[in-house]
């Protein structure tokens, strides 16, 4: 049965907005009732606050469409509405288009005009292709059913042209975007100016001069030129209007700027004293001219290196592998014209990345692009080399670059993170546990036999809080299901998800396996299969590994959270 706070609020003007027939969403019945005004709530019979909402307890309820009320649902009850299953899922595949629609909608209303590839990695990484599959895996075995077939087919066809709506609007955006070449050339002449550390060090002292607090964070004027210059070169437009635009985007911050510190000011003075009323009247305008003279003086130096960049390379096609994906952060700008090429195999998890005060899911993938392309993108990153990994060359000489070898692609996902969902897969069914596997688990279950010894019993709440903290490993069964899958089963699984747990995995394909150690939590366990949910560190969607890859599962003594501990490392038990 599907639970209540898996199914988002649905409103029939935002379904007939975005083509869902909203005839057989409104089938959608639950039994709910109110005690006068107010909000809807489940009835319970139950006693016990824990058990349900307590406004709901003895409430008498009747049938009504769920798209009526689920926005008056109250929040407690909220979590124990229920529909079958076919309903689940035409609500949350309706949902779905509903969500992709209005997106697609919001770049269908935009101005056309200049668009930037920071932009465009943005769209790119919320289009409607990255759910494509998941709203036909969920919609399609009900299409031939007798209660909901006819709703699916119709959300199935609305959602294609949702679809084919967002394509047509990420084609729109590419073509209005930058050339590759320009954006290399552009970024290239960038960091060959950035290379002169001068640049950095002008900018910072002119700061220097004009901030209020040593607390407070420094005006990066470099940044500002850079950023303000790249914009227009890289829209065709010309030296002139570049530099137009890095005088304004300066002057923004510091065009009335008042002097805190003349002794930061540089040596010589530009500026005479004389016609000056005061030494701080002579001071600002000594300030004044000096970031307008390093606004000019930058972008000549640029525009020197962007008439001297070659745009090497060569013809051709490359994979590489691009880590911190998707390309929507500040510092990604020069590498975000990345997004316009095709990803060859799945987006897989590279830890976190910070995000305010908290943590967000990173990733990595593999994309096939241009060799001039691969090449600015290692050159560019040579400073952080984990970020851009060049792959094989593909056939030189075409337009579009042939499908590559997907043995290639996986080589590469598998230096980002070790573990694939295609390995298991490639097991087959009933597969057992290797010899490595085996092996390895004997060794960790003959290191705890004491202490294994000295808990009451497999429900032990002992069992779970030395497992949480690594003094404590479970090992599954080499044949499943026997003593590890019970203790398993016994173990309040839904609270280890708010640990950071090691899960000792084989890694690769049968015939090269590795072990590794992932780090993450656990979301799930499934007994009869063995089958565990494992979320990545930093918050990735979980994954399905299957009992005969695990090694061990265990806690890490001294690192406990996300910032802590990497994605994964080697396997040194």
């Amino acid at each position: 049965m599907g639970r209540g706070r898996d199914l988002p609020v649905l409103r029939e003007r935002e379904l007939v907005a975005a083509g869902v027939d909203v005839g057989p969403v409104r089938q959608i019945t639950v039994v709910v009732g109110r005690a006068g005004g107010g909000k809807w709530h489940v009835p319970a019979n139950a006693s016990g606050w824990r058990s349900h909402c307590r406004y709901a307890e003895h409430l008498t309820g009747s049938p009504l469409a769920l798209l009526d009320v689920c926005e008056q649902v109250c929040r407690h009850c909220a979590r124990v509405v229920s529909v079958e299953p076919g309903e689940e899922a035409l609500w949350l595949a309706a949902a779905e288009v509903v969500v992709a629609d209005g997106r697609v909608r919001r770049l269908e209303e935009q101005e056309a005009g200049p668009r930037s590839w920071e932009g465009y990695a943005r769209v790119l990484w919320e289009a409607a292709r990255h759910r494509d599959a998941d709203v036909r895996e969920r919609l399609e075995p009900w299409t031939a059913d007798a209660l909901v077939g006819a709703g699916a087919r119709q959300v199935l066809q609305a959602w294609s042209g949702v679809l084919k709506r967002s394509e047509a609007a990420l084609a729109d955006w590419r073509a209005a975007a930058p050339a590759a070449r320009s954006a290399t050339s552009v970024s290239g002449a960038c960091d060959a100016v950035a290379a002169d550390g001068t640049v950095q060090q002008e900018g910072l002292q002119l700061a220097a001069a004009v901030l209020q607090s040593r607390w407070a964070e420094p005006f990066d004027e470099w940044s500002a030129v850079r950023r303000a210059w790249s914009g227009v070169r890289d829209q065709g437009g010309g030296a002139q209007a570049a530099r137009t635009a890095a005088m304004r985007a300066v002057e923004a911050v510091w065009g009335g700027a008042r002097v805190r510190d003349v002794t930061a000011l540089p040596e010589p003075a530009l500026v005479t004293g004389a016609g000056f009323t005061s030494p701080a009247q002579w001071a600002d305008a000594e300030f004044q001219h000096r970031w307008q003279q390093y606004v000019l003086d930058w972008c000549e130096k640029l525009e020197e290196a962007l008439g001297a960049a070659t745009g090497d390379g060569g013809d051709g096609w490359q994979l590489v592998l691009v880590s911190g994906w998707p390309l929507t952060r500040k510092q990604d700008a020069d590498l975000a014209y990345l997004a316009q090429y095709e990803q060859h195999g799945p987006t897989v998890p590279f830890g976190g990345r910070r995000a305010g005060y908290g943590v967000e899911p990173d990733h990595a993938v593999v994309l096939a692009v241009p060799r001039f392309a691969a090449r600015h993108a290692a050159d560019h990153t040579r400073d952080d080399r984990q970020r851009i990994v060049l792959g094989p060359e593909l056939v030189a000489g075409t337009a579009e670059p042939d499908e590559p070898d997907e043995r290639d692609v996986l080589a590469l996902l598998r230096g980002a993170y070790p573990y694939l969902p295609a390995d298991a897969e490639g097991d087959g069914p009933g597969a057992r546990p290797t010899a490595m596997v085996t092996t390895a688990r004997a060794v960790r279950r003959a290191a705890q036999l004491g202490r294994r010894a000295a808990y009451s019993g497999p429900d032990s709440m002992e069992v779970y809080n030395d497992l949480v903290v690594g003094k404590y490993s479970w090992v599954p069964d080499d044949a499943h299901p026997g003593p590890a899958a019970a203790e398993m089963e016994h173990l309040p699984v839904h609270w280890l998800k708010d640990w950071m747990l090691c899960l000792d995995v084989e890694c690769g394909t049968r015939a090269e396996t590795v072990l590794h150690r992932l780090y993450g939590t656990v979301t799930s366990y499934e007994p009869g299969t063995g089958r565990v949910g494992f979320s990545p560190a930093g918050g990735h969607p979980a994954l399905v590994v299957p009992a005969h890859r695990i090694v061990a599962l265990t806690g890490d003594r001294q690192r406990r959270s996300d910032g802590q501990v990497p994605a994964h490392e080697p396997y040194e038990e």
